[in-house]
């Protein structure tokens, strides 16, 4: 490296005061952040890149948070699900708990309106998953969003709070009590962007991808269908984080559950006990599938497609003259396991044995029983 070359962590927050990520994906698999920064510089025409000096912005913003980067201790390591994508760096406050808010993230998010029945479900979601060790996770935003920090606050237990601007400020500007308030309870908060950037419609989107990515599931409390919150829940999908919504009533404002549950996309329960367990859902073999799992969604190149009722799995092995009605249709299965004998069906359940499922494990379900 040249002695005038960038640091890279001086390197990355330049390029990404400047770039989106994934513009730069090409450029970082073959060269340094620093020698990437040299050639943008070089190709700029405009002047704005030459006239920007890294270390002493570097310097300026971190006298109001901390940026760090991949090789730091502290850095999530669940953003590598984003690929490409993943940010050059984040900007945080409250970095020494930063490890261990993100093992158990859990992002609770949905309306800035929302009605009094989704208000009460964002309090019992978030004060049960806080009480429970998880990490509730959500933007500051008027509603669902602020309330899960609030709930969790009243456990005693720290939050996560990401802002879609810099850490210089809250977003609403309103909410700065409630971003004091979850760092002096032991929270960080996390933002893509450096200090003295404002929120706007691009900084929204990119940072409700960040919110699912962060998470290891995400609560959808109430969403109308095409809200900043649906941003979250279709990220989540697409990184193959487990998803849980409440089912949809009549009121316009649960539009987006409706259109995740009909399209099996997210696992419908309308109290907390299930998004306790979901956190630790992972994909599994049918054959590998043991007494007492719950099965969540069958897992295909698509991703998951949840069940309308989750069940607690039975295997047994395969008879196809038990005379269910189903096992017998399998004339040349090959393996098979069939995880539950009648319930919550009439029929057997049988799986060819290296068909992939999502199932939460035994040992991390919760004591009472999941059935709403």
């Amino acid at each position: 490296m040249p002695a005038h070359a960038l640091p890279d962590r001086v390197a990355r927050a330049a390029l990404a005061a400047h770039f989106n990520p994934g513009l730069l994906a090409a450029g970082l698999a073959e060269y340094t952040p620093a020698e990437v920064w040299d050639q943008r510089v070089r190709h700029d025409g405009s002047g704005r890149l030459s006239a920007y000096r890294p270390r002493e912005e570097l310097a300026q913003a971190e006298r109001t948070c901390s940026f760090i980067i991949p090789s730091d201790d502290e850095w999530p390591t669940a953003l590598a699900g984003l690929g490409p994508a993943c940010p050059l760096g984040l900007w945080v406050r409250g970095r020494e708990q930063l490890p261990r808010l993100t093992s158990s993230a859990v992002a609770v998010t949905g309306n800035r309106v929302p009605s009094e029945r989704a208000a009460a479900r964002a309090r019992d979601f978030a004060a049960a998953l806080a009480a429970a060790g998880h990490t509730v996770t959500a933007t500051l935003a008027h509603g669902v969003d602020s309330t899960a920090h609030r709930a969790a606050a009243e456990t005693g237990r720290p939050s996560l709070a990401l802002l879609p601007r810099g850490l210089d400020g809250a977003h609403p500007h309103t909410h700065a009590p409630l971003l004091r308030s979850v760092l002096a309870n032991g929270g960080a908060a996390i933002s893509l962007y450096r200090p003295r950037t404002a929120a706007s419609g691009s900084t929204l989107e990119a940072s409700a991808v960040l919110l699912a990515a962060l998470s290891r599931a995400v609560i959808l409390v109430e969403a109308l269908d095409h809200a900043s919150a649906m941003h979250t829940a279709e990220a989540a999908v697409d990184l193959r984080r487990p998803l849980l919504t409440p089912p949809a009533d009549n009121d316009v404002r649960s539009s987006g559950n409706a259109r995740l549950i009909d399209a099996q996309l997210a696992v419908a329960s309308a109290a907390p006990r299930l998004a306790l367990a979901l956190p630790h859902a992972r994909v599994a073999r049918a054959g590998d599938v043991a007494d007492g799992d719950l099965i969540l969604a069958a897992v295909g190149e698509a991703g998951a497609d949840y069940f309308n009722t989750p069940y607690i799995a039975h295997p047994e092995p395969f008879d196809p003259t038990c005379g269910c009605g189903v096992c017998c249709l399998l004339t040349d299965p090959g393996e098979v396991v069939v995880l539950s004998q009648g319930d919550p069906w009439e029929s057997c359940d049988p799986w060819p044995a290296d068909d992939r499922l999502l199932v939460v494990s035994a040992q991390h379900l919760p004591d009472r029983p999941l059935k709403e």
